[in-house]
């Protein structure tokens, strides 16, 4: 299988500080565990690889987008999990019963991190059209869904 991104490099993307003695990541003020961290990279690594392939070279045309694919859909899924799970309006999230309203000032870069990897996520699938195009109906059940419990923060 071949691995596009890793912790680090979405660390670096998501620009999130690391506490090393308790291994939790800080996203934009929230906490992230590391395991959540890698959980986000491996999923993204494996869902890419099942649309490309396990054996797509830094040769290969495709592996670009498949490296920028990686990188957003890992992003995406860092900041909807730090934000508790579900974002809720204006980027209001709620936590168990816990309702957070963010400050407008960091409400607006979170709104603008999230909508910018996810822009950039959908247009990066659109130029990964070649394999999408040549893709089955029936083959929809080899795309890999997680089937574990809840990821926490």
């Amino acid at each position: 299988m071949t691995t596009y991104i890793s912790v680090d490099d979405v660390q670096a993307q998501l620009n999130a500080s690391v506490d090393s003695g308790t291994q939790v990541y800080t996203v934009f003020g929230l906490p992230v565990s590391q395991a959540s961290f890698q959980a986000h990279v491996d999923f993204a690594n494996l869902y890419v690889n099942s649309i490309v392939g396990a054996d797509l070279t830094s040769e290969d045309s495709r592996y670009s987008w498949a490296k920028m694919a990686a990188f957003n859909l890992a992003s995406l899924r860092v900041l909807v999990a730090a934000s508790g799970g579900m974002l809720l309006g204006a980027f209001d999230y709620r936590l168990g019963d816990l309702y957070i309203t963010k400050a407008s000032i960091s409400r607006l870069a979170f709104e603008g991190a999230t909508q910018s990897f996810r822009n950039d996520l959908l247009r990066v699938l659109v130029n990964f059209s070649s394999p999408v195009k040549a893709a089955e109906a029936s083959a929809a059940g080899e795309v890999p869904t997680y089937r574990g419990g809840l990821i926490s923060p």
